[in-house]
């Protein structure tokens, strides 16, 4: 399937913003080593990058004495770091970004804390981000900023380039109103925000949820229809882009792995995660547990194979979420196994890509239950992996996929009866259900790639930059 082409002028350039580089470096014996990152972010923006040219910002993955050596690893464009100490990281991203904005963003305000220091550690870090951004921005450049780390930086790259076009995307949820107030700088993340001409998240929901905080929070000026916020002289236009993932690279990785070792006859429900409060994986093991106890038919015969990516390790709250399923694992386990059979399969480890879309391709069942979730690509890799017997998706109803993924069969992650019963309607569902449901799914994360994703994103920043530049205009006459 060919790539959708933005609609760039040929002097356009694109200049990413990112917490983070495409490649993560690391100290060697003869400098910083670079280990390229396979992620969503990079399969969306490098093809666009490589065509037109621009730069990559970000933090380096590690402390740096000089630029040497940085620059010159992009191919047809370049790669700017941006310095971060290690006191900045503490309170700017495992602090402000993840102690805070994460856990209330996912409206878990309980998980919230609240620190001075790493707001203004947050701002000072945001400030530098707009300052390497401004001194590589030309005139006619398209600036997508992208996530929660840099909620400041549209409007502070304003200041510094008040004709630029900059766009920002949401990887996360924006949360209800009544949520979003108990952030004791909700104002500043607003006014932040509405520097950009363009304002992207994952689903209509998210959409409405920042209108209405804008328009009570602010008193900005809301044109819910349209998706306009003015406010301040300025109109910024919020859309929903629902992301998708790089499905040709997917089902090419299923229809080349190697086949399993599964038993004949053991069905496998998979659960792939990174290790994080807001996936909801115990709560999937107390589901699955009472699957063992309500369907008694399913022993010996269904393992729940769990992937657990290690994450944030250094902070405490991650350190007890691991310590609570490990017993959980024991304890299920220790009640349903037998001499020949395991009822749960725990891997707390990282999965080779290749690897795990085989995993993806055998699995009977993929349970997709996280508490929150901006849109949750596992769900979206599970049906595209898909290229054999066709399987089952159960989506938590909480996760932005859920919105458009409508043939998975959608669970409350807090309902352990509900859970239970949908996996095993999963896993008795006829073989004609489960095809009709996983076609009509595999078919629409085709045509909604990750390419058509960025392609849309940068088409609708062109003419929110010209509406916003056509409305300063008049209010200025």
């Amino acid at each position: 399937m060919a790539r959708p082409k933005a609609r760039f002028s040929r002097q356009s350039r694109l200049v990413v913003v990112s917490n983070r580089l495409p490649v993560t470096f690391r100290r060697g014996p003869r400098g910083p080593e670079s280990y390229r990152s396979t992620g969503g972010l990079v399969a969306a923006f490098e093809p666009t990058l490589e065509e037109h040219g621009g730069v990559w910002i970000g933090w380096p993955g590690t402390e740096f004495d000089s630029e040497a050596g940085f620059k010159e690893l992009g191919d047809q464009y370049a790669i700017e770091p941006v310095p971060i100490s290690r006191t900045e990281l503490k309170r700017y991203y495992h602090g402000f970004a993840n102690r805070t904005l994460w856990p209330l963003f996912h409206s878990l305000p309980t998980q919230t804390v609240y620190h001075l220091q790493d707001w203004q550690t947050y701002c000072e870090v945001n400030e530098r981000f707009a300052d390497v951004t401004a001194s590589l921005t030309k005139r006619g450049d398209s600036v997508w900023i992208n996530d929660y780390h840099l909620f400041l930086t549209p409007s502070q790259l304003r200041e510094r380039k008040p004709d630029t076009s900059i766009g920002f995307f949401l990887h996360i949820p924006f949360p209800p109103y009544d949520i979003f107030r108990l952030l004791p700088w909700a104002t500043e993340v607003l006014l932040g925000l509405l520097g950009s001409d363009l304002i992207g998240l994952h689903v209509k929901g998210y959409t409405r949820n920042f209108l209405e905080c804008a328009r009570r929070h602010l008193g900005a000026h809301v044109d819910r229809r349209r998706g306009i916020v003015e406010f301040d002289g300025r109109s910024t236009r919020v859309a929903a882009f629902p992301l998708g993932i790089d499905f040709d690279h997917f089902e090419s990785l299923a229809l080349s792995a190697p086949s399993g070792d599964h038993p004949v006859g053991e069905q496998i429900v998979l659960g792939v995660d990174r290790l994080d409060y807001t996936k909801g994986i115990p709560q999937r093991i107390h589901a699955f547990s009472r699957l063992l106890e309500r369907y008694p038919e399913h022993r010996q015969h269904v393992t729940l194979l769990q992937v657990a990516v290690p994450s944030r390790s250094e902070v405490a709250e991650y350190r007890q979420l691991k310590r609570e399923i490990d017993e959980l694992v024991g304890r299920v386990n220790g009640r349903f196994a037998t001499a020949t059979w395991s009822p749960i399969r725990y891997l707390y480890r990282s999965v080779p890509q290749e690897r795990l879309a085989a995993l993806y391709r055998d699995a009977h069942v993929a349970i997709v239950t996280p508490l929150r979730d901006g849109m949750n690509l596992v769900a979206k890799e599970y049906v595209t992996c898909q290229v054999a017997n066709p399987g089952v998706l159960v989506l938590s109803m909480l996760a932005g996929a859920a919105e458009t993924m409508r043939e998975a069969i959608l669970v409350n992650p807090y309902d352990v009866e509900g859970t239970a019963l949908a996996l095993h309607r999963a896993l008795t569902m006829p073989w004609k259900e489960r095809e009709k449901r996983l076609d009509a799914l595999r078919a629409r994360e085709r045509s909604s790639n990750v390419h058509v994703w960025a392609k849309s994103f940068l088409d609708s920043l062109s003419g929110a930059h010209e509406l916003a530049e056509d409305l300063q205009v008049a209010a200025t006459s």
